[in-house]
């Protein structure tokens, strides 16, 4: 695997369920998983396909790092390239993702949709993403 030069961390209330829901319904894989040291995840690193987020546990003296669940709104979300976005929809849409974007055409051409994981995290899924040089 490559070393990607960008890559997401979230912050879950409930990081091991996160990892779990994560998994079941985006089809996201732990390689690492660190317990931390009060308990929780202290680090882990999921990929799916070359994606790659890293989440932990909220941590009390980290006050600048929260879950979704704890602000009023959110102000960025995370976005994956997966192979067949027509699949990956459907399997979301069946393990129980709430939609907020329906699959659509953008602009550009790419196919996307989007969703809200379990802590209210926003994530896009595209079959695609262009890079202007």
């Amino acid at each position: 695997m490559s070393n990607p030069s960008v890559v997401p961390f979230l912050r879950y209330q409930d990081a091991p369920g996160a990892i779990e829901w994560l998994g079941k319904v985006f089809g996201f894989r732990p390689s690492v998983t660190v317990p931390g040291s009060h308990g929780g995840v202290g680090y882990a690193r999921l990929t799916l396909g070359d994606a790659v987020i890293v989440l932990a546990s909220v941590r009390p003296g980290e006050p600048y790092l929260r879950s979704a669940l704890d602000l009023p709104a959110v102000s960025q979300g995370v976005f994956v390239v997966v192979e067949d976005l027509e699949a990956h929809y459907e399997q979301a849409v069946a393990r129980g993702a709430e939609i907020v974007v329906e699959p659509e055409t953008t602009p550009e051409g790419t196919r996307i949709y989007m969703a809200f994981d379990l802590e209210g995290q926003l994530w896009a899924f595209g079959d695609g993403f262009e890079v202007d040089d």
